[in-house]
């Protein structure tokens, strides 16, 4: 047996957190059986909290990722609080979240739009993630008996540099299509930096077909003409704004959508577009889905294990096309079985277990 030398730092964090990376992990142990290897899983004990901030907490999961990255290994990890999350991708370069938006036809049903836009939306979403209106920093004055509130945001024109770059790379290794949704105003006083990333990036790979719209009415457009979009950059308000209802439009629920951070050197950190639920936490009701499916994402994105990654989705697939859905996906009308959070992760792992 092979013991892979690249650490994979597992932070389960609180809420749901422990219950849907469990049922990643399980199904990691089986492509161990599978291919005869053994993953080195090192799992955070510190506090990670996601509800608050404080230096404390901070610094221990600072150090955790420091000691991953020192390995050249990467992280899967449940939902962490933002703020926390936001200064850990700063820290770490963490400045592209790409977000794969694909047909699964076991889902076509599920979803919440037309089956002839859900069959032809295959997009990958990759978010600015580390600078911008989500990084700002804030300041309340009293004037005139009202409160008043001041924000200022950076943009770092090495770090615009690095996420085109990584957009245009991507772009290359699919369909030479790209395009920059960003409010209108707004890119017209980041000319500057933007367009001049893009123009000159744009030139490195020629066959590329760059096009931009207004984020707002680019969504509405991506829903109308799915053909017309392949990858799709976006300022980080705005893809935050776009990935969570795409999901949920797409796939009739935003917990199966994985997703990364990613410093474009090499450091990567994988999970759900999800937050902490604590509302069901410990009631074997969340949907595993999107931490497996983000376990299947780290194979293919950091150990280039592309068949094992087919062998988790394709594994995903057999059990929705059997009718399982846990509670936010649950339809009756459509003929579907309830199923647990714990009850997933065992199908999928057993459906992995049979290849």
């Amino acid at each position: 047996m092979k013991t892979l030398q690249q650490p994979i730092g597992i932070i389960k964090a609180e809420g749901v957190g422990p219950e849907i990376i469990d049922c990643a992990l399980s199904c990691l142990h089986e492509i161990e059986k599978l291919k005869d290897i053994k993953f080195n899983f090192i799992e955070y004990k510190g506090p990670a909290p996601a509800t608050e901030f404080n230096e404390s907490a901070y610094s221990k999961i600072k150090k955790f990722y420091s000691a991953i990255k020192s390995k050249n290994g990467c992280i899967l990890r449940a939902a962490i609080y933002a703020r926390i999350v936001y200064k850990l991708r700063q820290d770490f370069n963490l400045i592209c979240k790409p977000i794969y938006f694909e047909p699964i036809p076991e889902l076509f049903d599920d979803s919440l739009l037309k089956k002839e836009i859900v069959q032809n939306l295959n997009v990958l979403l990759i978010r600015e993630n580390a600078q911008g209106l989500l990084f700002s920093k804030e300041k309340v004055e009293k004037r005139k008996n009202q409160r008043i509130m001041y924000g200022t945001f950076t943009y770092e024109e090495n770090k615009i540099k690095s996420l085109v770059e990584y957009a245009f790379e991507q772009a290359s290794k699919r369909n030479n299509v790209l395009h920059l949704f960003i409010k209108g105003d707004l890119w017209r006083k980041l000319t500057p930096l933007w367009l001049e990333a893009v123009e000159s990036t744009n030139k490195k790979y020629p066959k590329i077909k760059f096009d931009w719209d207004h984020a707002d009415t680019g969504f509405a457009d991506l829903l109308h003409h799915p053909k017309k979009y392949d990858v799709v950059v976006a300022l980080g308000i705005a893809g935050d704004i776009i990935a969570d209802p795409l999901a949920t439009l797409l796939y009739g629920s935003h917990a199966i959508v994985p997703s990364a951070n990613i410093d474009p050197k090499g450091f990567m950190v994988f999970q759900t577009v999800h937050g902490t639920a604590y509302a069901i936490a410990g009631q074997n009701k969340a949907n595993p889905i999107g931490a497996i499916r983000a376990a299947a994402m780290m194979l293919r994105l950091f150990f280039k294990m592309e068949k094992e990654a087919y062998i988790i989705e394709n594994s995903v697939r057999k059990v929705l096309a059997q009718g399982h859905r846990t509670i936010d996906m649950y339809r009756p009308d459509l003929g579907h079985k309830l199923a647990g959070t714990n009850e997933m992760g065992e199908l999928i792992a057993n459906e992995i277990s049979k290849n």
